[in-house]
């Protein structure tokens, strides 16, 4: 009788656990409040330093006015997408997914731009 009573007690346990792992994960993959604070400052963070990395090529003269205009004209896009996206009060996972990868492609298209090796008119 006291074995039925421990394996019941252990199971209970058991699955306590569990649900207490659960809630963690689900938190952690952008259904809790602080996931969405990480997302909206992992996404602001990356535009933050592609529109350091594009001011510093307009700068020093790796991007000519026709690439900094298109590269500005994706980081508006990207901004749109997730003005868009903030419509219903927060990102979700898949939403952030998508962000995520046009930021990626945007990432990749500065560096592009700014090793191309054409430079503005006046500079070397």
């Amino acid at each position: 009788m006291n074995s039925t009573l421990f394996k019941k007690t252990l199971s209970i346990l058991a699955f306590g656990m569990l649900g207490l792992t659960a809630a963690g994960a689900q938190a952690a993959w952008g259904n809790g409040p602080s996931a969405q604070r990480g997302f909206s400052q992992d996404i602001n963070q990356r535009q933050a330093q592609q529109m350091e990395r594009i001011q510093a090529g307009l700068r020093n003269g790796a991007l000519t006015r026709n690439e900094y205009r298109t590269l500005m004209q994706e980081q508006a896009a990207i901004r749109d997408m997730e003005r868009r996206f903030r419509a219903d009060g927060r990102i979700d996972a898949r939403e952030y997914q998508r962000l995520d990868h046009a930021l990626d492609v945007a990432s990749r298209n500065i560096r592009h731009e700014r090793h191309d090796r054409q430079a503005r008119y006046g500079r070397s």
